[in-house]
């Protein structure tokens, strides 16, 4: 930390005694100072360079970086910016949870009131992003890690679209997508439409078992695949982004079919092939008598999630002033069963899963031989928000904005996990709970002799609502008002360059899924929900400086510190009369420390390049709200007594995106992503962990992970282009982590960490588990050679696409 520091401020003493000069530079002891010359406005200036007068730290994702990069979608440019660190789907900000980054439009949040999980939006469909992940003023609020605001694609004053479609031909991973745009006006009081589509059908390169359902539409054949999306999005707004009220409407639907080694069986099996059922069930590829068929994938869960939400949104600028307001309403529903439908009947004892035997040379204690997944879970959430501003600046650059909202969650769950039968474990959760919520803030900017101040405040309130009293071991909760400064300064340096400072001080209310809960004797794998849960907070303060080389290159460096506390943890919880319980807290808490430099070139022709090095250390009381995955389900549990390295504490990162526009219609584009390795938990072999000191205490190798996109447009055939998409070009297999979690078998990697305990005694990746294979009485470790541990593999797609 010492040295990143050294250098802010060594880059800023040269220009600094370069000001003095200027303000004074013939002043005598005694004699009062004189203004010989007046320095210049700003001139910080460059297309991936904010506002220079903020003394937030934004990061501009352009429409050119959205449209030539080799991306699957705005998480992975978002994952190309510094301080983010990616781990599979989840994006961590600044050493932030997956939840605490907060996705919005027009102001409001896009997540739903559950979990806060923001849904994807159709790529054509953005136009540009801002990542504000450090200093944020007052009107950006609820997230920890930082606010991703979205400005998606406004009609155009004539009709245009786009269109394009990549599959790797069913070679790889069965990938077919197909993308797709069209707008412009529509000669109706000044509005225009844009209309955007994205669907992704995807095998992904987990191996595909399910059987595949075939439908026939319009005379093709159609079938749902592994991970399945479909995502829309319809504009009605004034052409070219006038003044106005704008209409927007998103929805999103997604399939996931997970693979799960346990669920791989495909053939014909019996409970037991001998008298006494001693060796436990078999397995066999061909039809013996007795056997009955058993495809072991079809009989796992699956989830389809639909969401929609709707904006409008009004915006009157003026000639020193702005007035803006926005209604928004989103719905999320999510199911997650047998053949992901609701229809909970398979939740029986008859059909319970039956693993193979422990020590049976015949049967194997990880893989399923009958029954069916015994989960189930339905859920829904509904949130309202309206909110109001009003912005006014002057001609010397002072500015003033302030705005309040309002908002409303209603939420429902009913989710059943039956491997509690015969346990006196409560197998069934479920709620339905509302709550309003609001806010209010004001945020200022005062500009004196080349000196800028930022100070604002906001205030949020937030309340469990009155179900509160009515959920197991609950009570009547008061809401809360949390207050939120923020206060920064922006300096020029030179005409060149500016410093700034940053404090802020940012609440997060938890998700309603951490809040509610009817079951009394709950196991350890489901915390109970706490409704007395308050909001977290994270204070966080920044030094930053940004540089421009001239029009086209540009730097910035920044340094940065969070502490933060009250998050969603699970800790014992001990109610009178009544076993000690696992509870939902707002207890876990932690430190981030960070170094970002950014060199970026952007120019509407030629080379674009973006290089990030970021150093950062991620450190807390627990990574997950659950804690630890494997562990008995009863009873009490450690605890965390101290910080360790989170699971994205990654040291180094080094993020580079390039894309240049060839002569003779041709366009490249790369990107490289380079980490230290990710920490990772060992374990002792088939022992109960008495504390949490060994957690994340090794470390995984340095990854790579780079993707190509080639682009040719042929000659007479307008602007259509035909493409090459290389995923992980050098084919880099690098493990992700260490173990998975178990469920639903009673054991292996439930109670045992057996995947970390394996991988802790022969350093080999891929996960085993601890067994007695041949009944020699010598056991030993078996190998699984788990895929969902490593990093994909190498894919090559083709693409078409065409523009008008």
């Amino acid at each position: 930390m010492v040295v990143p520091a050294l250098m802010l401020l060594f880059a800023a003493l040269p220009a600094a005694r370069d000001t003095a000069a200027a303000v004074a530079p013939d002043s005598t002891r005694g004699a009062p100072s004189r203004i010989v010359r007046r320095l210049e406005e700003f001139l910080v200036r460059a297309p991936r360079l904010h506002d220079p007068r903020s003394s937030q730290n934004v990061r501009v994702i352009t429409p050119a970086a959205l449209r030539a990069l080799p991306l699957d979608g705005l998480a992975g440019a978002v994952a190309l910016e510094p301080g983010v660190v990616a781990v599979g789907d989840a994006l961590h900000v600044r050493g932030g949870r997956a939840g605490e980054l907060r996705v919005e439009i027009a102001g409001l949040s896009l997540g739903e009131p559950l979990r806060e999980r923001a849904p994807e939006l159709p790529l054509l469909a953005v136009e540009s992003a801002m990542l504000v992940s450090g200093g944020p003023d007052a009107e950006f609020g609820g997230a920890l890690g930082g606010v991703l605001a979205v400005r998606t694609v406004d009609p155009g004053p004539a009709w245009s679209g786009e269109a394009r479609w990549s599959g790797d031909g069913r070679r790889d991973t069965h990938f077919d997508r197909v993308s797709a745009r069209l707008g412009g006006p529509l000669g109706v009081l000044g509005l225009g439409a844009v209309a955007s589509g994205d669907a992704r059908l995807d095998d992904t390169f987990m191996p595909a078992l399910r059987t595949e359902g075939r439908h026939d539409v319009l005379g093709g054949s159609f079938g749902w695949r592994a991970d399945d999306r479909m995502l829309g999005d319809f504009k009605l707004a004034p052409v070219s982004g006038g003044r106005g009220v704008s209409l927007e409407v998103l929805g999103s639907r997604t399939l996931d079919a997970p693979y799960d080694p346990m669920w791989s069986l495909d053939g014909w099996t019996i409970p037991c092939d001998d008298p006494m059922c001693i060796l436990g069930p078999h397995f066999s590829p061909v039809p013996l008598p007795g056997y009955t068929r058993y495809r072991a994938a079809d009989h796992a869960v699956m989830t389809d999630e639909r969401r929609i939400a709707a904006i409008l949104s009004l915006s009157l600028p003026r000639g020193r002033d702005r007035i803006s307001a926005a209604l928004g309403v989103s719905r999320a529903r999510s199911i997650t069963s047998l053949g992901a439908h609701d229809d909970e009947s398979y939740l029986t004892k008859a059909r319970a899963p039956l693993f193979g035997f422990v020590e049976s040379a015949t049967s194997d204690p990880i893989l399923v031989y009958a029954g069916d997944e015994p989960y189930f879970r339905k859920s829904a959430g509904d949130r309202w928000t309206a909110r109001a501003d009003y912005e006014r600046w002057t001609p010397r650059g002072d500015r003033g904005k302030a705005g309040l909202g309002v908002t409303y969650d209603a939420v429902r769950l009913r989710e059943l996990d039956v491997t509690t039968f015969n346990s006196g474990l409560d197998s069934l959760r479920a709620y339905r709970a509302f709550a309003p919520g609001a806010f209010a803030y004001a945020q200022g900017r005062w500009v004196f002799e080349g000196m800028v101040l930022n100070a604002g405040l906001r205030a949020e309130y937030f309340t469990a609502g009155p179900q509160a009293a009515e959920q197991s071991f609950g009570a009547k909760v008061p809401g809360t008002w949390s207050l939120s400064p923020r206060i920064g300064v922006a300096y020029p340096i030179s005409v060149r360059d500016v410093f700034s400072l940053a404090y802020a001080r940012i609440q997060q209310n938890p998700g309603r899924d951490f809040l509610y809960d009817d079951r009394t004797r709950p196991n350890n794998y489901r915390p109970l929900g706490n409704p007395a849960i308050a909001p977290a907070t994270d204070v966080s303060w920044q030094a930053a400086v940004k540089h421009l080389f001239s029009d086209r290159w540009s730097m910035q460096s920044a340094i940065f510190g969070r502490d933060f506390y009250g998050e969603v943890g699970a800790r014992n919880f001990a109610p009178p009369y009544s076993a000690p319980l696992f509870r939902y807290e707002g207890a876990d808490d932690g430190h981030v420390d960070g170094w970002e430099l950014s060199i970026a070139r952007g120019a509407p022709e030629g080379p674009n390049l973006e290089l990030h090095y970021t150093w950062m250390e991620a450190r807390g009381s627990e990574s997950l709200e659950d804690g630890i995955p494997a562990y008995l389900r009863t009873g009490l549990r450690p605890v965390p007594i101290g910080d360790h390295a989170l699971d994205w504490d990654r040291r180094h990162s080094i993020d580079l995106a390039a894309w240049w526009d060839a002569p003779r219609r041709w366009s490249l584009a790369w990107t490289t992503r380079i980490g230290s390795g990710l920490p990772w938990t060992p374990a002792a072999r088939r022992q109960l962990a008495a504390d949490l000191s060994d957690v994340n205490t090794l470390r995984f190798k340095w990854s790579e992970s780079s993707a190509l996109a080639a682009r040719w447009t042929p000659p007479r055939l307008g602007r259509v282009t035909v493409g090459l998409d290389v995923r992980n070009v050098f084919d880099h297999r690098d493990e992700t982590r260490a173990t998975v979690n178990g469920y639903p078998q009673p054991a292996i990697n439930t109670i045992y960490d057996d995947y970390g305990a394996f991988r802790a005694e022969t350093g080999l990746p891929g996960g085993a588990y601890w067994d007695d294979r041949d009944g020699d009485g010598v056991p030993g470790w078996v190998r699984v050679h788990d895929p969902r541990l490593l990093a994909p593999p190498r894919t090559v797609r083709l693409s078409v696409g065409a523009a008008w």
